[in-house]
């Protein structure tokens, strides 16, 4: 599925995760980059904070390890919203093992991603993630797992 809407609008990723230092690093460093990346710490009315409103190149990154509410409970709700189920969503996590990843694809992630050790990882993954042409994005198995 391409994402349309998307076309000629910069970049904000969404990023959702339960750890506020995860979320204030990744924020820094689009700043620096010129990507806006708004932290969602608050798991409650993510569709509200992300979904209402379509302009932008919108891409949702989510954390799989959330202990209040599961990343892989948001996905299934994010790909089963009137509101939100066409945003490019990209798993986010620092586990690499393949249930996990099958799980993402399963639920309908569009990428999975594994999280940075350093900044010059978290700057890898956020040039890669900026330089994808959303609008003609197809998920499929060759593309799913971004590797810098």
């Amino acid at each position: 599925m391409g994402y349309e809407y998307l076309m000629g609008k910069n970049l904000v990723i969404y990023y959702v995760d339960d750890d506020p230092e995860d979320l204030d690093v990744l924020a820094e460093i689009g700043m620096g980059m010129g990507i806006e990346v708004i932290p969602i710490h608050e798991t409650n009315g993510v569709q509200d904070k992300i979904c209402a409103e379509k302009e932008g190149t919108k891409v949702i990154f989510l954390d799989v390890n959330m202990p209040v509410r599961s990343g892989f409970d948001l996905l299934e709700e994010l790909k089963h919203s009137e509101t939100c189920h066409n945003f490019p969503i990209v798993t986010f996590s620092t586990g690499h093992d393949l249930e996990t990843i099958e799980k993402c694809w399963q639920l309908g992630a569009d990428m999975y991603i594994r999280k940075g050790q350093s900044v010059v990882r978290y700057k890898e993954i956020l040039a890669q993630v900026n330089s994808i042409d959303w609008q003609h994005y197809t998920r499929n198995e060759e593309n799913f797992i971004l590797t810098a």
